[in-house]
């Protein structure tokens, strides 16, 4: 396994523990980290398609999307380590568990 893809399997498995002890430390919590533009909340959309179709290609371009709009500043760090999150369930083949995550994550916007 090259250095590269250590590296990258690390960070996501600290994206995933960070949202996590997010979610752990406020139980009952209601509030969700804003999503931001229109554009982040569509991408959050497309991620919801892509994950109860069960279609990891899907994930794979909603993630690429995900990282041009973190690399524009669009998407809060919280909000991109919600969203890694539930990419990181999708791939583990947890798909009704990402589904529901992100379906938490999209009703629970700020108005």
């Amino acid at each position: 396994m090259s250095v590269t893809r250590l590296l990258t399997s690390y960070s996501a498995m600290l994206q995933t523990l960070s949202a996590l002890l997010i979610l752990i430390a406020a139980p009952g919590c209601s509030s969700a980290p804003p999503l931001g533009s229109e554009e982040v909340s569509s991408t959050a959309d497309a991620l919801y398609t892509a994950v109860t179709s069960r279609r990891l290609e899907l994930v794979d371009a909603v993630e690429e999307n995900l990282k041009r709009l973190q690399a524009e500043q669009q998407v809060s760090p919280a909000a991109m380590t919600a969203l890694q999150a539930i990419i990181v369930q999708a791939r583990a083949g947890e798909w009704q568990a990402a589904a529901e995550e992100l379906d938490q994550l999209i009703r629970n916007q700020p108005a």
